[in-house]
């Protein structure tokens, strides 16, 4: 009969070597800051919340004409 536990299980488990090999980090720390135009920053956020609003309003008027319609024809029934 064959022991089915963790007992039974003869794995070894395999660690990083720590020979002194360290890898560097894919990008540099060193970056020097660019300065930005708040205005820049402001017409990208009025950009984006105009899109947003032009969703909502799409959404808005789609459900409103559903409601409208099927008011509609469930009045003529």
């Amino acid at each position: 009969m064959q022991i089915k536990g963790f007992e039974n299980k003869t794995s070894s488990i395999e660690t990083p070597n720590d020979s002194g090999n360290i890898e560097k980090p894919l990008q540099s720390k060193n970056q020097s800051t660019q300065r930005v135009d708040i205005n820049v920053l402001k017409s990208k956020l009025r950009e984006r919340e105009n899109i947003v609003l032009k969703k909502n309003i799409i959404i808005l008027i789609s459900c409103l004409a559903l409601i409208i319609i099927a008011g509609i024809s469930l009045t003529y029934q």
